[in-house]
């Protein structure tokens, strides 16, 4: 993927790349104060996801749930974590390219939400389309930057995982696992993972592949950026496991250093 720098602008961008495996980011050096805030109970102990999507491409049912579970075993967030569907984004067409200025400026009119003073939020937005530096050998899936928003190409993950070999009655929920894995890598940039901002208690970052973990198991591993991750749940799926990656234990060390400091 490109380097998609902006003068003057300290954003974090992580994409899933079907096909090109890899994320690029400029500096995450302004959003270190946000992610303690995501981790810890002080000062806001309370989390919103505020998800908006084009209609057809609402996350499926019951992903959040599992989602909040998730969040709820490594966050300090006595006043609960809550996923707020809100508001209908527009529809550009199946076609259009979604280049980063548009979701840019899309992410800062969406981010309305209102909140209590005790809480902290994240914008989730599901779009159709697809990414405007997509190429015929990769598929931006989903991306996250300002360490507050984060976007999930719906249309593309579609595509893309119903490309396999599994037989009808998996896709669904071959599909569904593709997409938790997706949010939750994106969330875990935006959660400081990895040397994305939080400090990490052992030496675990894959150079060679951005920001992510060397571990295999762990969810931030850099394979799960490309057409690896079709791969290995089909794989997981094919022998009975149907439950996508989740965090490994280096990267649950850096969120428990933060949590309990």
């Amino acid at each position: 993927m490109p380097l998609l720098s902006r003068t003057n602008l300290f954003l974090t961008m992580i994409a899933l790349l079907v096909g090109l495996g890899g994320c690029s980011d400029d500096s995450a050096a302004s959003g270190d104060a946000r992610v303690e805030q995501y981790i810890r109970a002080q000062p806001f102990p309370r989390l919103v996801l505020e998800i908006e999507s084009v209609a057809g491409s609402e996350p499926y049912g019951g992903t959040e749930a599992r989602l909040i579970g998730r969040l709820a075993q490594i966050l300090d967030k006595p006043g609960g974590i809550e996923a707020i569907r809100d508001e209908t984004i527009a529809s550009r067409g199946a076609h259009h390219a979604w280049s980063f200025d548009e979701l840019d400026a899309l992410a800062a009119q969406r981010f309305n939400l209102e909140v209590d003073s005790d809480t902290i939020k994240m914008l989730v937005m599901f779009v159709d389309g697809h990414y405007a530096e997509d190429s015929a050998s990769s598929k931006v899936l989903g991306i996250a930057w300002r360490q507050k928003y984060l976007v999930i190409f719906k249309q593309t993950i579609e595509s893309s995982c119903r490309k396999g070999a599994l037989i009808p009655s998996l896709q669904d929920k071959f599909c569904q696992e593709a997409e938790l894995t997706i949010w939750t890598h994106e969330i875990g940039h935006l959660l400081g993972l990895v040397d994305n901002g939080l400090p990490m208690q052992n030496g675990h970052r894959d150079h060679e592949h951005g920001r992510h973990c060397t571990r295999k198991e762990c969810v931030m591993y850099w394979a799960y950026t490309g057409n690896d991750l079709f791969d290995v749940l089909q794989t997981r799926f094919l022998a009975g496991n149907e439950q996508s990656p989740g965090f490994g234990p280096d990267c649950l060390a850096d969120l428990k250093a933060v949590r309990e400091k």
